[in-house]
């Protein structure tokens, strides 16, 4: 057998797994709301191409709701597939925030929520405290962002993402470390860069209005010192979800992908190929060579 000359990481987005396998995806609709993301899930952890890889990346809500019981399901499966110790997993909003029409009625209620998505977390042995960096492969590290805005605990406000002074500094700390590494991939749930209108429409887009920006992309001043960062401590790419859109780009020389969620069916009436990024990294080559390819499962 010939020697694999490279390490292929999956990247995987806003599974909206419910408690029960018959709830809906929580949606602004009211007909023709997404079902049956748990057994889509359960079907893509079991294919070939997912358990041919190295190690898998999550960026956000993998819960619909952020409930124990639906964290406990997603492990077990991650298990099942022997990826317990092979994954990187950070939250979403869905894993974090109220999804009604109220705020958090005291300061209790947005502590209770900001512990529940750790130990949903923690189930799984992840890190907790961000940003956190972790080398997956010699050659390899992947460092992870909480871009949720835990101040925000509104249906109004949930979507919205923002990273932060004290994570932005301690980032810059952290990648000063990891400048001996290759290639450093950074993992966070909101969109770092929304493509302008005229770009979204050349690219055959649905272009994204002023609300919806407002809503799904992190604040001007934590993009621009995001890329900063990463343009000066050569991190190769970004990814990230939220958007529930397959985009490809480069932004000031940083090519940033976000993938489309992962459980929902490229055909709705077939209800089949399930959109999942793959990056193979090529260890062998001077350059390390990332290549980046989606597959339908």
């Amino acid at each position: 057998m010939p020697k694999k000359t490279y390490f292929q990481i999956a990247h995987l987005t806003d599974l909206h797994l419910t408690k029960k396998d018959s709830m809906a995806r929580s949606e602004p609709k009211l007909f023709g709301k997404l079902k049956g993301m748990n057994k889509s899930f359960r079907a893509i952890m079991a294919s070939p191409k997912i358990l041919k890889s190295d190690w898998l990346a999550f960026t956000g809500d993998i819960t619909d709701n952020g409930d124990l019981d639906t964290w406990k399901m997603f492990w077990d499966v991650i298990s099942k597939a022997n990826f317990s110790d092979k994954c990187s997993v950070i939250p979403g909003n869905h894993d974090v925030c109220n999804l009604g029409f109220f705020p958090a009625s005291h300061e209790n209620d947005t502590n209770e929520r900001i512990e529940r998505v750790r130990k949903g977390l923690k189930m799984g042995k992840q890190e907790v405290r961000f940003p956190w960096v972790k080398q997956i492969h010699e050659a390899v590290a992947l460092i992870g962002i909480d871009s949720c805005n835990h101040g925000n605990f509104t249906g109004v406000t949930n979507a919205v993402g923002k990273i932060g002074f004290h994570q932005l500094e301690k980032l810059a700390r952290d990648l000063k470390k990891i400048r001996h590494i290759p290639v450093k991939i950074l993992m966070l749930h909101h969109s770092p860069n929304i493509p302008e209108t005229w770009t979204e429409e050349a690219r055959g887009l649905k272009p994204t209005s002023k609300a919806g920006r407002w809503g799904h992309e992190v604040p001007e001043e934590d993009r621009r010192a995001l890329r900063l960062l990463c343009i000066t401590n050569d991190v190769r790419l970004i990814l990230h979800g939220h958007l529930h859109r397959q985009e490809d780009r480069r932004v000031n020389g940083v090519r940033i992908i976000g993938g489309a969620a992962t459980t929902a069916p490229s055909d709705p009436d077939e209800k089949t190929g399930f959109p999942v990024t793959f990056y193979k990294v090529y260890t062998e080559s001077e350059k390390k060579i990332i290549r980046q390819e989606q597959v339908l499962i």
